[in-house]
C-alpha cells in the first residue's frame, strides 16, 4: 500500500509539469490545441485528486510521508526530495485543482485572439505545478522551491501585458514584496535547522512529544522562527503591512487575478502557518501577533 500511495503522489506532481511541457511544444497560433491541453491537464489533475483522496480516506486517512532522492548530505543536514500528504494537503489540493479547472475553462474564451495566448496558459500551468509542489512539500526546502516558482509565475502574469509600463512596474513592486517573504522563510528554515540539529520534515513536526522535547528551553529561538514565518505568510497573503501589493497585482489578465489573488496565491500564507503550526502553537506571542495582523488587515480593508 505505501508504494501505491507513493506512485499517486508523484503523479500529482508530474501531471501538471507534463501538461506544461506539452503546451510549450504547441505552435502559438493553435489556440484550440493549447486550450485543450490546459483543460485536459487541470481536469485530469482534479479527477486524480478526487480519486486519490477518496482511496486515502477509506484507507484510514493516515499521514503519508514519501522520501525520495537525497540531493545533498553533510554532517547534521540532508536535502532530500520529500513529500507529505495529510488532511491539510488534501483540502488545498482539491481547492487548487477545482478553482484552476474553472479558470482555465473560462480563459479559453476570455483570451481568444489575445497576443500571448500560449504564454498565458504556460504560465498558469507553471503556477499550477508550483502550487501542487508547494502543498505536497515534505520539508522546508521543498516548500521554499515551490514558493519561489509561485512568486515567479505570479510576476510573469502581473506583467503579462509587458508592452505597457504600468503592469511591468507593478509586477516589479509585487516581486520585491515577495522577496521579504522569501527572507522570512529562509531565516525560519535556518533557525529550525539549528534548533533541531538536523533537517526538519513536516512529518517530524507531527510528533508532538518529540517537538516539545526539542523546543523546551529555547523560547527565544521559537519566537524568532514564529516571527519569520508570520512575516512570510503576511507578505504572501497581502496582510498588513504588506497589503498594498494586492491591488497592483490586478494589472494582470482577469483570469489570473481570479486564480491567484482571489483564491489560491493569497491563501498560501495561511497554508504556511497551518503547516508549521506545531512550531509556534506554544508561543503565546506568536498567536497574539497572528490575531493582531489578521484583525488589523480586516479593519484597514474595511475602511478602504
Amino acid at each position: 500500500m505505501p508504494e501505491f500511495f507513493t506512485g499517486w503522489i508523484i503523479a500529482l506532481v508530474v501531471l501538471p509539469f507534463a501538461g506544461m511541457l506539452m503546451t510549450a511544444l504547441q505552435p502559438a497560433k493553435r489556440e484550440a490545441a493549447i486550450a485543450r491541453l490546459g483543460f485536459l491537464t487541470v481536469s485530469g489533475q482534479l479527477i486524480l485528486v478526487i480519486f486519490f483522496s477518496l482511496i486515502w480516506l477509506f484507507s484510514g486517512a493516515r499521514d503519508i510521508h514519501v522520501r525520495g532522492l537525497t540531493i545533498l548530505r553533510v554532517e547534521g543536514y540532508e536535502f532530500q526530495i520529500d513529500y507529505f500528504f495529510d488532511r491539510l494537503t488534501a483540502v488545498f489540493l482539491f481547492t487548487g485543482s477545482f478553482v484552476t479547472f474553472l479558470v482555465v475553462r473560462y480563459s479559453r474564451y476570455y483570451l481568444h485572439l489575445e497576443d500571448g495566448f500560449r504564454r498565458f496558459f504556460l504560465t498558469v500551468l507553471l503556477f499550477f505545478f508550483a502550487f501542487n509542489f508547494t502543498v505536497l512539500a515534505g520539508n522546508f526546502e521543498m516548500l521554499f522551491a515551490g514558493w519561489e516558482v509561485l512568486g515567479l509565475s505570479s510576476f510573469l502574469l502581473i506583467a503579462f501585458y509587458r508592452e505597457r509600463y504600468l503592469p511591468v512596474r507593478n509586477a516589479v513592486k509585487v516581486f520585491s514584496i515577495y522577496r521579504i517573504g522569501d527572507v522570512g522563510i529562509l531565516l525560519a528554515m535556518w533557525a529550525s535547522h539549528h534548533l533541531f540539529d538536523t533537517s526538519v520534515s513536516f512529518a517530524m513536526l507531527q510528533e508532538e512529544q518529540q517537538v516539545l522535547r526539542v523546543i523546551s528551553g529555547h523560547q527565544d529561538t521559537l519566537i524568532f522562527i514564529s516571527c519569520c514565518l508570520l512575516i512570510a505568510a503576511a507578505a504572501k497573503s497581502a496582510q498588513f503591512p504588506f497589503s498594498s501589493w494586492l491591488p497592483r497585482a490586478m494589472e494582470g489578465p482577469t483570469p489570473s487575478s481570479a486564480i491567484f489573488y482571489g483564491s489560491l496565491s493569497v491563501h498560501l500564507g495561511v497554508f504556511l502557518l497551518l503547516r508549521t503550526f506545531p512550531l509556534w502553537q506554544h508561543v503565546v506571542l506568536a498567536r497574539l501577533l497572528v490575531g493582531l495582523v489578521g484583525g488589523s488587515t480586516a479593519l484597514i480593508a474595511f475602511s478602504i
